[in-house]
């Protein structure tokens, strides 16, 4: 857990400090808003009165500029401010009955406020924070069952919205904000339904130094950078836990003190293939092909003979632990950083009766590159189906050929 727990810490706070310039921050915020959670179809039982709470925020920011390390980039995201920053939800102020409680979340997390229009006293724009939840309460089927959105210490933080900004002057800012919100375990702990919700709020931010706040006339000049087409390979390693043979297994074993209150994480190990063609500073689209294979696939076979039967089974689609898929790539730059996302369709999926509710799966995640080391790059990716439920997440290496 302590080198899980360190390597998502590294994965979430590289993007930033690869996009930041050597420096110290050049802005500070504080702020504070209420969020309202919208997937409470699973707790409507749970739920004594709201299912909304406040949050408060602080972070640390660099605002680009002309000349700056990535000004080419900068210049085509309009100057934006990037940074670090911390967000605590108090989600404890949401009543549970049986004394239940989904905990309290501390988020830190790298962010980046751009802008769509933008002149010296008013920017209209947007914010895209990514990062790591860290919670103390845990799931437990006895003591605590309603905390079965998130069930681990660790979750995966995103949200975006809309964003105005008014600077009375130069040094002062205010900032109105709109965003969604999602906290997931990725699947790697039981249990994991996850946690959306909407929340509306403002921040008063301080520049330490003049902010660049001209509306820029993208693509004015030609940046370099490698157009064309090109290959991409990599390995991957990802967890994969599931609640549903949790529960099996606990139907399955008559003795209480040797049913389980938590589900040990099956591994997955996979081999990608990507096929881009860049056309621009900053985009890339192509194809992937890639393929995983999950350990302990027998758990699938004896979880949905418990709950389908044994002649279910024997007339099912079958099991195995390979999966191959093809699919739709698309990445963002920002220098050496890119975001992706994607589509995929298997095209060869045996994994028994309940876990096949989808031929589709998407991706997002974040690459960090590294040319001087034979254009290798090392990043995680989040895998779902459906556009909502995770199935694993995953870290990658691979290389640029």
């Amino acid at each position: 857990m302590r080198k899980l727990s360190l390597a998502l810490l590294l994965a979430f706070i590289c993007p930033a400090s690869a996009m930041a310039e050597i420096g110290k921050p050049s802005s500070i915020s504080v702020g504070g808003s209420y969020c309202y959670v919208t997937n409470t179809e699973n707790l409507r039982d749970g739920f004594l009165a709201r299912n909304g709470h406040p949050s408060y925020t602080v972070q640390f920011g660099y605002n680009t500029f002309p000349g700056c390390r990535s000004s080419a980039y900068a210049e085509r995201y309009n100057f934006p401010v990037i940074g670090f920053g911390l967000t605590f939800d108090n989600c404890s102020r949401m009543q549970f009955k049986n004394n239940s409680s989904i905990g309290d979340f501390v988020n830190v997390y790298a962010f980046m406020n751009g802008a769509f229009y933008k002149e010296r006293r008013f920017s209209l724009g947007y914010l895209m924070n990514m990062g790591m939840g860290i919670t103390g309460v845990l799931y437990d089927p006895i003591d605590n069952p309603y905390q079965f959105h998130i069930g681990s210490p660790l979750s995966i933080y995103l949200s975006f919205g809309p964003q105005i900004k008014l600077r009375p002057s130069d040094n002062i800012e205010i900032d109105l904000n709109a965003y969604w919100y999602h906290h997931s375990n990725g699947n790697m702990w039981m249990s994991n339904v996850g946690l959306n919700g909407l929340s509306a709020g403002a921040a008063l931010r301080y520049n330490f130094e003049e902010p660049y706040t001209r509306q820029v006339r993208r693509l004015e000049e030609k940046a370099d950078f490698p157009k064309g087409f090109f290959y991409e390979i990599y390995g991957s390693y990802g967890l994969h836990a599931c609640k549903t043979e949790f529960l099996a297994f606990n139907k399955m074993v008559e003795d209480p003190a040797l049913k389980q209150r938590s589900f040990t994480s099956r591994p997955r190990i996979g081999l990608g293939f990507d096929a881009m063609y860049r056309y621009s500073l900053l985009c890339a689209t192509g194809i992937v092909l890639d393929c995983n294979y999950n350990w302990d696939g027998g758990m699938l076979k004896r979880s949905d003979t418990v709950i389908y039967g044994e002649d279910a089974v024997r007339n099912g689609p079958g099991y195995s632990p390979l999966n191959i898929a093809l699919g739709f790539l698309h990445e963002f730059y920002y220098g050496n950083l890119s975001g992706f996302m994607g589509c995929s369709a298997y095209l060869y999926r045996k994994v028994g009766i309940n876990e096949d509710f989808s031929r589709f799966y998407q991706r997002i995640g974040f690459r960090f590159h590294f040319p001087s080391w034979c254009n290798s790059f090392a990043g995680w990716c989040i895998r779902s189906s459906l556009f909502k439920d995770a199935d694993f997440f995953e870290f990658q290496v691979g290389i640029r050929i």
